[in-house]
């Protein structure tokens, strides 16, 4: 479970709880909904605290991590079963883990956990694969554990796996013994694949580069909309622009988010096509993304998913000596934060002028430094 609402947590329901006791604890969950928003949230959590050990992880989809373990040995106790500790405390919620010579026996590996020989898990029961015994595992394992770590439809590779077993090919021993040329004749590149990894061979890993974490966020009062949404989301990208972390640098992709009151989440990405700093820019492109909230939020969430170089100052003319009054504006700005924080300077911006609520009349915001 991730998670809970109100009523499930008064029943006993709680976040890491597993499906089946929590359907036991509370019959009345006939309906769960997904919240890729907030999937997304924790997964880029997760990954960014495996890279704070030191991996370099590859991950193509939420629920999925792949790392080398090799440069990691030395500062996690030397073994492979410090590593798998390192990223069982870093994870911080119940995951399986194991370690094998490429990503698909980890893969099955972790899947089998307790059912593996007691010569394939470590002290502390953890499943680990030598190099040695890769061939070993992999044998006796059905070709149906193919279907999803072949890279194609699920229906093609679905299809792949049950004309395997029709000719009596159903288990990856069998099927390993078989020749490239027998297996390119009849399945093609998708029938190498699968004679690739039935016999341990993978591709290597393609490990993301890490990033900054660039976010900021801003909770809407009840019953915010129209031109008070609007006004908030440009608070929103001043702040973000404002985070020290940016470094003046450019975002080329943001991820735009809100916590629905009803309790679920709503996510939309936004690319630029160019780089740009630009709060006015960003914002005409944000502003129509908010009408397809498909009920009211109690907060926004802005996030810089890809930044690109820093913003470039543009030539002017100017035909007297001094630097133009932008360009020496822009430079006190940065001076000033640099020595008294992102929040030195502040600019007022109206959200709802004829509130009875005078908190809710403006807001402060960071001074655009462009």
């Amino acid at each position: 479970m991730g998670a809970v609402s109100r009523a499930a947590e008064e029943a006993g329901v709680h976040a890491q709880m597993r499906l089946g006791e929590a359907l036991a604890r509370c019959p009345s969950l006939g309906l769960i909904t997904a919240d890729p928003a907030r999937v997304s949230e924790l997964w880029e959590g997760l990954l960014e605290r495996l890279e704070g050990i030191g991996a370099a992880v590859e991950s193509e989809r939420p629920g999925e991590a792949f790392f080398a373990v090799d440069g990691l040995r030395g500062i996690h106790g030397g073994e492979v079963a410090g590593v798998i500790a390192a990223a069982r405390e870093a994870a911080a919620t119940p995951v399986r883990i194991a370690a094998a010579p490429n990503r698909f026996a980890a893969y099955v590996a972790a899947g089998r956990g307790s059912r593996l020989p007691r010569a394939l898990t470590g002290p502390r029961g953890e499943a680990i694969v030598p190099p040695g015994a890769l061939r070993r595992f992999l044998a006796p394992l059905p070709v149906s554990t193919l279907t999803a770590r072949l890279g194609a439809g699920d229906a093609e590779a679905s299809k792949l796996v049950a004309a395997l077993q029709r000719l009596g090919l159903r288990t990856l021993g069998r099927l390993a013994a078989l020749s490239p040329d027998q297996i390119a004749d009849r399945f093609g590149a998708l029938g190498m694949r699968a004679l690739g990894l039935a016999r341990g061979e993978d591709a290597p890993l393609r490990p993301r580069a890490p990033h900054e974490e660039l976010a900021a966020e801003i909770e809407l009062p009840e019953g915010t909309a129209g031109a008070q949404l609007d006004r908030a989301l440009a608070l929103l990208v001043d702040r973000l622009l404002a985070v020290p972390q940016r470094k003046e640098r450019t975002v080329l992709l943001l991820r735009l988010s809100a916590l629905l009151v009803s309790g679920g989440s709503w996510s939309v990405e936004q690319g630029l096509g160019r780089p740009t700093a630009s709060a006015r820019t960003i914002g005409s492109l944000l502003t129509p993304r908010l009408e397809t909230l498909p009920e009211p939020a109690s907060a926004l969430r802005l996030r810089a998913i890809a930044l690109g170089p820093p913003a470039a100052d543009q030539l002017e003319l100017s035909l007297g000596a001094r630097p133009p009054r932008r360009g020496r504006l822009a430079a006190a700005v940065r001076e000033v934060r640099a020595a008294a924080g992102a929040e030195a300077l502040l600019k007022v911006v109206e959200a709802d002028p004829g509130s009875r609520v005078p908190e809710r009349r403006a807001f402060l915001t960071p001074y655009p430094g462009r």
